[in-house]
């Protein structure tokens, strides 16, 4: 009996593994690259993160010395995605189980590459139809946002024209399936739409056409689009959200202080959202933007931890969940107590400057730049706070500019406008920058480090806060306590 129960769940068990082994197979994309000039090259292949645009990599191959490799990537459903290497950059549309091979196109052909297999007429079309996106970034030598409102409508009339006889096309090929017409219809739709929100952006409403300005106030309800990774509904939807919304509510609230503000904005925020009624994919999608971006201005305060406690229960799709997840790990990395990541810039003379060279002591990093009015707006206090403490060598005040033009950021320095204390020039575009090693979306941007080097807080008060002489007194005391 024992051994009839043993086999019968060894059975069982072989047969879930077949399963799960032919759903494996069934959801398995093969991209075939056959392109000799692309030889040693590496290609990836990825997909759009919805939430933040951002790429989320698939996989990748580096070809052989005749150009040629697989990539085997997992699909649930149809998906638009992108191939990149040196020498190869397209957009496929690709469903679970195709097959898809990517060949040097004829000569004389529009375009430098080619598909066959499965989805090819449609491939083929969809990169033809980026191509059209790109020479519709300008109208008559125009770019397209800095049109007058005729001038635009003309641009935008065009490119839906444009694209209708891409689509027209396609359809008389025989072996361009229906399903996927449908959805490269449905994707340059959306681009037109974006294309109108992106010429309402920043406009007085007088400037814009009553048509664009129905369609820039509201957010397209369109699930397809997101399930399928649209690159375009993606920054329709960041744009509808800094704008319609996370900027509503502060105009909605205008009459609360600044820090009151901040206390209860993302609550406001998650009220907003939930009042619109959108259908449940469309509502945690928004809600997973919102908690995204207020973590990347402010960091894991209290409240942006209490929600993504929230959203963690309440938000359905596991791609949204984990990029809260991300977010939550790269700032607990930095979090308090933890070693304050080094990094080094250049002096106005000339010199290099780390911050690890100001190790035992306390560090007030003050990083802004000579183009912000906000950083500068900050000096008067930031002086005032630096005289506080001018006889105290345990207390170090570093400025950090993130200027690309030295030569404005070396006159400000030696013109006396910016406040005594350490100063450096530092990048944004290099890894170990500060603007990178510390998470910074926006500037001013105040950090505090301990005489031990380690993380008091990444979003420290500001000077005009009249905080500041208090965190840095409670620190020496500290400090002065560790001694004994």
């Amino acid at each position: 009996m024992r051994c009839f129960v043993y086999c019968n769940c060894l059975l069982i068990g072989i047969a879930i593994q077949l399963l799960g082994c032919g759903r494996e197979k069934k959801d398995l994309v093969r991209i075939s690259i056959n392109y000799p000039k692309a030889a040693g090259d590496t290609i990836s292949v990825g997909r759009v993160n919805m939430v933040n645009v951002s790429t989320i990599d698939l996989g990748k191959v580096r070809l052989d010395s005749t150009g040629k490799g697989v990539v085997e990537v997992m699909a649930d459903g149809p998906v638009f995605a992108h191939i990149n290497g040196n020498q190869i950059a397209a957009g496929i549309l690709m469903y679970p189980g195709d097959e898809i091979s990517v060949v040097p196109s004829q000569q004389g052909a529009k375009l430098a590459i080619a598909f066959e297999g499965d989805g090819a007429a449609v491939n083929q079309a969809l990169n033809e139809m980026q191509q059209l996106r790109s020479n519709f970034e300008k109208w008559n030598g125009t770019y397209y946002f800095q049109l007058q409102a005729e001038e635009f409508l003309k641009a935008k009339d065009s490119l839906d024209k444009s694209y209708g006889h891409l689509l027209a096309k396609l359809k008389t090929d025989k072996n361009a399936e229906e399903e996927r017409i449908n959805l490269l219809s449905r994707q340059t739709g959306m681009h037109v739409v974006f294309y109108q929100y992106n010429f309402a952006i920043g406009k007085d409403t007088s400037e814009i056409p009553a048509s664009v300005k129905k369609v820039a106030e509201h957010l397209p309800l369109d699930t397809v689009a997101l399930q399928t990774g649209m690159f375009d509904y993606s920054l329709v939807a960041s744009q509808f959200y800094q704008h319609r919304i996370n900027n509503a509510v502060y105009e909605e609230n205008d009459e609360l202080e600044g820090d009151s503000l901040e206390s209860v904005f993302s609550m406001l925020v998650e009220k907003k959202i939930k009042a619109a009624n959108y259908p449940k994919l469309i509502e945690d999608f928004v809600r997973v933007i919102s908690a995204d971006v207020q973590i990347g201005l402010n960091g894991l305060s209290p409240n942006m931890v209490k929600l993504a406690a929230v959203l963690e229960r309440e938000v359905a799709s596991e791609d949204f969940k984990k990029v809260i997840r991300e977010d939550i790990a790269r700032w607990e990395k930095i979090g308090p107590g933890k070693p304050a990541p080094d990094f080094e810039g250049m002096t106005p003379d000339g010199k290099r400057l780390a911050l690890s060279d100001l190790r035992g002591k306390i560090v007030y990093v003050d990083i802004w730049a000579t183009w912000c009015s906000p950083c500068l707006g900050e000096f008067p206090d930031s002086k005032k706070v630096h005289a506080a403490f001018k006889d105290n060598d345990q207390v170090a005040f570093l400025y950090v500019s993130v200027d690309q033009d030295t030569l404005a950021w070396k006159k400000m320095v030696a013109g006396n406008r910016v406040p005594a204390g350490r100063h450096m020039l530092s990048g944004t575009d290099a890894p170990g920058s500060v603007w990178n090693l510390y998470h910074v979306w926006g500037i001013p941007r105040y950090l505090l480090i301990d005489a031990n080097g380690r993380m008091v807080a990444t979003h420290a008060a500001r000077p005009s806060s009249g905080h500041v002489q208090g965190e840095l007194r409670k620190l020496l005391n500290a400090s002065r306590l560790a001694e004994k």
